[in-house]
């Protein structure tokens, strides 16, 4: 490689000096306009062109920071609090809100944190959404259920267990 080297550079040499001094000040001029626009289009242009779409996204990207530094000052003020408590489950409560939903039970009995709701010939798509409704609301969850379908569609006879769940998550 040393002697390709070498003998490139005998090129360069015999080649330059053959030139006379106009022609030299034309080839330096040329080679500088040449290295000064691949610094430009490699370099410069993309530097410049970045920076202006920089500067046109960043009003949008400031809104954006103002955004999520509201929401996380929300956020860090609704951590303290919790949910009030559901009020107690009552053979009334369970009974108004099976009424809500068009269904009426065969026996309801509370004991404890413990309700036992015994529903027959109900529409099975109420009944689902009346347990939807009862999770949310007064945090009732289902320990047990025997659900028998009837001959009618979407009829069916069902005891239900329910535990209303406490404040601390249990």
């Amino acid at each position: 490689m040393n002697a390709r080297t070498g003998a490139l550079k005998q090129r360069l040499s015999a080649f330059w000096s053959d030139r006379n001094r106009r022609e030299r000040n034309m080839l330096l001029a040329a080679a500088a306009v040449i290295v000064f626009g691949l610094v430009y289009v490699l370099l410069i242009d993309p530097a410049l062109s970045g920076r202006s779409s920089l500067e046109k996204m960043l009003p949008g990207l400031r809104q954006q920071a103002a955004e999520v530094q509201a929401l996380a000052k929300e956020a860090s003020g609704l951590g303290g609090k919790t949910a009030a408590p559901p009020p107690a489950m009552t053979r009334e409560s369970i009974e108004t809100s099976l009424s809500r939903k068009g269904l009426k039970a065969q026996s309801v009995t509370v004991s404890g944190e413990l309700a036992k709701v015994q529903l027959n010939g109900v529409p099975f798509s109420a009944t689902t959404e009346w347990l939807a409704e009862v999770q949310k609301t007064a945090r009732l969850s289902v320990v047990e259920a025997v659900v028998e379908a009837q001959q009618q569609p979407d009829s069916v006879n069902a005891n239900l267990t329910l535990r209303q769940q406490r404040g601390d998550g249990q």
